[in-house]
């Protein structure tokens, strides 16, 4: 299989200049959980050049929005996404780095040796060491947020508010609470249904829980995340933080049902 072969359903929507520009550009996804599903759709959409950096390993309560397989389950989620990537491109260059980027020296090593930045790690000092480092050296990182039956993407640049600037003051440092802190901080740009969903909200805070995802919500993801890359590769404005690229599902279909029942 050709490279020309994968792509050539783009054609009248991806000009073969875009197409060259986005074959050429290395994507770093630290974090490969969600980062899975960006990962293939990438790949699909021609990205061929990727590194995969994940410590985790796959489990079966991933596969309602990851794209993992159920034979892959206990194997290392970089490992896991760059066979899937395989499966679309054999001929992609994949660099894995199957471990948790855990200090600075590592994330200057990952983030030097790529063009854009999907960061996904949790909260900790190198989630906000790849976004200063990326911004230093004027790459975009994207910041996905998978909300219910929606989804966010922040784009950060040099250019941009930073992570920090969006955080309220002395926000919490636990990955569930850290989310949703900066969820309701910015609740006024993101989905209205959160407010349908406020006891949820309030229970993952009060009780430490983890936070519930759909598949619905990674799909999208995935899509918003892998078009933001395209755009900035080929040279296309994307909004920057602290505006945000969002879709909620839920208010667009409720919407349909209500146009549909005025017939």
């Amino acid at each position: 299989m050709s490279y020309s072969d994968l792509v050539k359903s783009n054609w009248g929507f991806i000009s073969s200049e875009q197409q060259e520009k986005i074959s050429q550009t290395r994507v770093l996804l630290a974090g490969c959980g969600l980062g899975s599903n960006i990962a293939v759709l990438a790949a699909r959409t021609g990205f061929t050049k990727f590194t995969l950096a994940d410590g985790d390993v796959v489990e079966a309560g991933n596969l309602n929005r990851q794209a993992f397989r159920t034979e892959q389950c206990g194997r290392n989620k970089a490992g896991a996404t760059a066979e899937l990537i395989r499966e679309i491109n054999p001929r992609a260059e994949i660099e894995v780095f199957p471990r948790f980027i855990s200090n600075n020296n590592e994330v200057a090593e990952l983030v030097t040796g790529a063009d854009q930045i999907v960061n996904m790690v949790d909260p900790s000092p190198v989630l906000f060491e790849i976004n200063r480092l990326a911004a230093e050296q004027d790459k975009p990182s994207y910041f996905p947020l998978n909300i219910g039956f929606g989804t966010a993407v922040f784009v950060f640049t040099k250019n941009s508010y930073t992570l920090e600037q969006m955080l309220p003051s002395g926000h919490a440092t636990g990955t569930s609470q850290f989310f949703f802190s900066l969820v309701m901080q910015m609740s006024d740009r993101l989905p209205g249904y959160l407010q349908d969903h406020a006891g949820v909200i309030q229970k993952v805070m009060n009780e430490n829980l983890s936070i519930p995802q759909l598949g619905i919500a990674a799909g999208l993801n995935a899509s918003l995340t892998v078009t933001a890359m395209l755009k900035y590769a080929a040279g296309i404005p994307v909004p920057v933080a602290p505006d945000v690229i969002n879709l909620d599902t839920w208010a667009v279909t409720s919407s349909d049902v209500k146009h549909i029942s005025k017939k």
